[in-house]
């Protein structure tokens, strides 16, 4: 009797069938764990006394994410050459050294799992983006133009590179500047942290 006569075929077919079933869900299973890796759970407070009341870190370390924030805001946030031109795409402007106009920051982000090590890189400032018919309208922005969300909540989900240090501003916006990159940096998937600061 030939070997082959002995062979199962129909065997053979289920157990090649079910390797082809089971390495695209593992793939699968990768990528979305790939994905939640790449996510941080933040809270955005607007106060040391909300940072307090919201967060999982004490006066003191409030007080120091606040004056941290503020920093990060003076040397990261938007310059407009006028008052009407940062007006347009923000809520509330201020005169800044060197003649330029900056949006305030509407307050700052804070990581809810966080530990003492790396928590300073957490007290980004953001945004309330309201360009009148603009799509980010109502939006919270980060710095350099990343979207975390719609404004209102107090926690987000956002991508870990929104919780980066952002490049030092020394280019002034034009108007719609700021949306501008905003759109440009969802089309990237908010993968690139140049923004539009030189």
């Amino acid at each position: 009797m030939k070997r082959t006569r002995t062979i199962n075929l129909e065997r053979m077919r289920k157990v090649i069938g079910s390797r082809f079933v089971i390495r695209p869900l593992a793939l699968g299973i990768a990528a979305a764990l790939a994905g939640c890796a790449q996510k941080e759970e933040v809270k955005v407070v607007t106060s040391v006394d909300d940072c307090v009341n919201n967060t999982e870190l004490d006066q003191q370390q409030c007080e120091v994410a606040y004056k941290s924030a503020v920093a990060e805001a003076a040397r990261t946030g938007p310059k407009y050459r006028s008052e009407e031109l940062c007006e347009s795409e923000f809520d509330n402007c201020r005169a800044s050294s060197g003649g330029f106009w900056m949006p305030l920051m509407t307050g700052f982000m804070v990581g809810s799992m966080l530990n003492n090590r790396d928590r300073h890189s957490y007290y980004n400032p953001v945004y309330h983006y309201s360009r009148a018919y603009s799509r980010y309208n109502d939006r919270l922005m980060t710095a350099d133009g990343q979207v975390v969300g719609r404004y209102g909540k107090t926690s987000y989900t956002v991508d870990r590179s929104a919780t980066k240090p952002k490049p030092t501003v020394t280019k002034t916006v034009s108007r719609g500047g700021f949306g501008s990159v905003a759109s440009a940096k969802s089309s990237w998937g908010g993968g690139r942290s140049g923004g539009w600061g030189g």
